[in-house]
């Protein structure tokens, strides 16, 4: 028994049968002392915490198991009592993102993932960015315990919804570990995210965490605690340091870059023992929000989208149908759908495929010159549009929609070049983007927009949500703990806007990919047109004007 315990040795949740001595009236001793006893005897466990959830249970599970119980220690603590043959290991892992929250049940000891499931985070009503929801606590009475009441009410009926599909009852699930960006962190626990509001964006708490289930409302086993990674700091959260953990960050002399997109665009850039991260002032553009074609990734969004370098004919694809849009199996498969807008994967799709096919300039700008060679080009609020979609409801990027993109764009690819500035190189090896679950963003499309330095486009690759593929890890390995926490502690966040060259770094990259740069790498795998000459007749009639 004492080998099997000890192959344990890097799970979180550690198990062992054990027997305790019966009392009898010579010795009266309580049966916690005598559990303690059982426990540094057979597996040399000492000084164990039993809280009072699992004291008001023990008496009656020791007498009902004939003294001989199966116990799930985390640490010293213990996390459950049950009969030898009643355990089943599971455990949470939670990414509490900005817009959505994806909650993955997991077998504690071999790791499968037993459910999943997505829900849109409810916080959205107090503003889309984690800046405005700090704004609405600190200016609204009881703001604070408003936002954390709600975001853990979410997160309990997930949770509890995903254990009744899985058959399992609340003391079966034994931990927790939940990752998000510092002011979700902060009001998922409790703590006051009002210094993240403002610089120098000082939190209350950066460092790994433990808190009992219980404190947080979730209905688990009676020592059950939640694990919260640790934060890197400013507006750098633990969702994109599982990320970098998850992606072998930090651990070769490879320098890579890791863009976290979503309504934050986060960013890790470095090698072994040189790391280096930032939050972008991307805004949530990316993300879709106050763009008139933009939607989260909700079924029905755009997700894909390819237009004809001839003709100029879209052909796109939106979530929960798996047929595009010329496809005569298309119409009947969204019936149920409710058809709008692009998700992030699906602008930068957009942004891409409009460049490629010669409909917009390095400069951004859609050409109006083409509406003369097709109608899906048209003139709208003093500029030009491109039609995606004409029936209702109407899908269209417009000219406020592409710059909208670029200033998110371009805040994402100066701020890679700062760090690769301050890592001391003037390449990067590999560029991993993840994002929420259920949609692939192109690599090759990224790199064609621009979204951030030339990288050999073989080297690109996305990562579905790796964020919560790292949280997963932190659940089942306590090594992948001690990683994550020693990865925030190497990890140096820079402030990329107070450097000297960010405004001229993030002036160039509005070009699509760049404004004066030429991409040679991305060159070998793609031919983009352009419409300099346009541009060009643009500037000089605006200086004429002037």
């Amino acid at each position: 028994m004492k080998a099997d315990f000890a192959a344990q040795s890097d799970q979180v949740i550690r198990y062992c049968t054990v027997t305790v001595t019966e009392p009898d009236i010579h010795d009266p001793s309580s049966d916690a002392r005598r559990l303690a006893l059982a426990l540094a005897e057979q597996y040399s466990i000492f000084g164990i915490e039993i809280g009072l959830d699992t004291l008001r249970v023990l008496q009656q599970r020791l007498r009902k198991s004939d003294w001989t119980v199966q116990i799930g220690v985390n640490n010293n603590r213990v996390v459950v009592v049950q009969r030898p043959d009643q355990i089943v290991p599971a455990g949470f892992g939670i990414d509490v993102g900005a817009s959505s929250i994806h909650v993955s049940l997991n077998n504690l000891v071999n790791g499968d993932q037993i459910a999943q499931k997505s829900i849109i985070n409810p916080l959205i009503r107090f503003g889309s960015d984690p800046i405005s929801r700090v704004a609405y606590g600190m200016t609204t009475a009881g703001g604070f315990a408003e936002m954390t009441s709600l975001i853990r009410s979410s997160i309990k009926a997930a949770v509890e919804a995903l254990a009744a599909e899985a058959g399992l009852v609340s003391e079966q699930i034994l931990d927790v570990v939940f990752v998000a960006d510092p002011v979700m962190h902060h009001l998922m626990i409790g703590l006051d995210p009002s210094e993240l509001g403002t610089a120098p964006y000082t939190p209350v708490l950066a460092e790994a965490f433990d808190v009992p289930a219980n404190e947080l409302g979730l209905p688990l086993a009676p020592g059950a605690m939640v694990h919260a990674l640790p934060l890197i700091g400013g507006h750098v959260g633990s969702d994109v340091l599982a990320a970098a953990y998850h992606c072998g960050m930090g651990q070769g002399d490879e320098v890579t870059l890791l863009i976290d997109i979503g309504t934050t665009t986060e960013i890790v850039l470095g090698s072994k023992g040189r790391m280096f991260a930032a939050a972008p002032p991307a805004g949530s553009a990316l993300e879709g929000v106050q763009l008139e074609a933009g939607r989260h990734a909700v079924p029905g969004a755009i997700h894909s989208l390819r237009i004809d370098p001839e003709t100029f004919e879209p052909r796109y694809q939106v979530i929960g149908s798996p047929y595009w849009s010329d496809e005569p199996e298309f119409t009947p498969s969204i019936e149920a759908l409710d058809i709008g807008g692009f998700c992030r994967a699906g602008l930068i799709d957009a942004l891409a495929e409009l460049r490629l096919a010669g409909l917009m300039g390095r400069d951004g700008t859609i050409d109006p010159v083409k509406a003369s060679l097709t109608p899906r080009i048209r003139e709208e609020y003093r500029s030009s549009t491109y039609l995606v979609r004409e029936a209702e409801p109407r899908i269209a990027l417009t000219q406020h929609d592409v710059r909208s993109l670029q200033m998110a764009k371009a805040a994402v690819q100066a701020a890679a070049r700062i760090l690769l500035k301050r890592h001391g190189g003037d390449r990067i090896d590999r560029v991993v983007l993840t994002g929420g679950s259920g949609v692939s963003i192109d690599p090759l499309h990224a790199a064609i927009i621009g979204l951030f330095p030339d990288c050999d486009p073989n080297a690109i690759s996305f990562v579905e949500n790796a964020a919560l593929q790292g949280a997963k890890a932190a659940l089942l390995s306590r090594s992948a703990r001690e990683g994550m926490a020693r990865l925030a502690r190497e990890t140096r966040v820079i402030e990329t806007v107070l450097d000297a060259d960010f405004q001229a770094e993030q002036i160039g990259a509005m070009g699509i990919p760049h404004r004066t740069e030429a991409f040679p790498l991305l060159a070998t795998r793609v031919e983009i047109s352009d419409n300099e000459p346009l541009a060009r007749g643009r500037r000089e009639s605006r200086r004429r004007r002037a």
